[in-house]
């Protein structure tokens, strides 16, 4: 069952119209993952809200992703056609053609940075107005003013404003299938405070060591909470180590899969949580997307350009300070005392 989204639009602005109105909106991406469909949930909002006639086109140029029908279920709410697997990124005659074969568009907003990209793309489309947010918007059809934001939803956020003329409104909440909701109930009741732990990442190089993972859980134990571990499907070497080091925590899944799997219920289970800590991976969007107070561990990746958005606190913590961009920098001491403080 898809979960569905709540609405709760803020102050009322009207967005100047679109050049060709009725042409529909296209959203492109690099990648496909959690991250990217939980990250732009609120640029889909706000396109929604600004233009509500307009069919939005979700477009993916890359994808390896195990989520492939999970993406289209998270964005579902607001485009009308998901396309995968797109192949619109180097210039070739290939590319031109595919691009080429795409309807026409009154608005295109593209994720991706690079300038060949972004150039390929803005002489193949077929579209009225292009917005990428490259460096000094090169190929933007009306620049945002102003210096470029570092963060890259504040980044598309600017663009979508530079067409509307006015404030635009990407608030709103994730609304769980009540079935989905008491399913999370029952792995996890009532009573205790929960503290989530996602140790797995989609590159080792995100991953804050397991040890200190094992440390972190026994810690919050040792201070009366429960830690609950989440893994998805990329971490089935995770588990048994974990199931060792920590026999009694909490591993939360349907009996039937060996990980945590269906998004739906990871949701509900990252709403019963009081906290939780993830790295910079899909799993820290979906629980800042729901909600969850997060401590979100940051590597060789920059948080000022990818730190998740939410409604609750989330605390980011980066190996830079401590010495360099390997995130096994990062001391137990500071990741105790964030989940500390957001449990207060």
């Amino acid at each position: 069952m898809d979960p569905q989204y709540a609405d709760q639009p803020g102050p009322v602005s009207v967005p100047r119209p679109l050049p060709q109105p009725g042409l529909g909106i296209a959203v492109f991406n690099e990648r496909e993952g959690l991250g990217d469909g939980f990250s732009k949930l609120p640029l889909l909002r706000a396109l929604k809200r600004a233009y509500p006639a307009e069919k939005i086109t979700w477009v993916v140029s890359e994808s390896d992703s195990p989520y492939r029908i999970v993406m289209a279920d998270i964005v579902r709410p607001y485009v009308a056609e998901v396309l995968v697997d797109a192949h619109i990124r180097w210039p070739s005659p290939g590319v031109i053609s595919r691009s080429r074969q795409l309807p026409p568009f009154s608005l295109v907003i593209d994720h991706r940075t690079d300038l060949v990209t972004i150039m390929t793309a803005k002489l193949a489309l077929r579209t009225k107005l292009y917005q990428a947010a490259s460096p000094g918007y090169l190929f933007c059809s009306r620049p945002p003013a102003g210096p470029r934001p570092k963060h890259k939803l504040t980044q598309l956020i600017g663009l979508l404003e530079a067409v509307t003329g006015c404030p635009v409104d990407g608030s709103g909440e994730i609304e769980l299938p009540a079935a989905v909701e008491r399913e999370a109930a029952v792995l996890l009741p009532d009573g205790p405070r929960y503290v989530g732990l996602a140790p797995g990442a989609s590159s080792r190089t995100r991953c804050w060591p397991l040890e200190q993972f094992v440390s972190l859980a026994k810690w919050i134990a040792g201070r009366g909470w429960d830690p609950v571990l989440l893994l998805g499907p990329h971490e089935h070497d995770l588990h048994d180590p974990l199931r060792r080091a920590l026999p009694e925590v909490l591993i939360p899944k349907r009996a039937d899969a060996p990980t945590l799997s269906d998004v739906p219920l990871s949701m509900a289970i990252g709403a019963r949580l009081s906290a939780a800590v993830a790295m910079d991976t899909g799993i820290g969007h979906l629980l800042a997307a729901v909600g969850t107070p997060l401590v979100s561990l940051f590597g060789p990746s920059n948080p000022e350009r990818w730190a998740p958005r939410g409604r609750r606190r989330i605390h980011i913590i980066s190996s830079r300070p401590y010495g360099g961009p390997e995130i096994e920098r990062i001391p137990l001491t500071a990741v105790s005392g964030a989940v500390e403080g957001l449990m207060a």
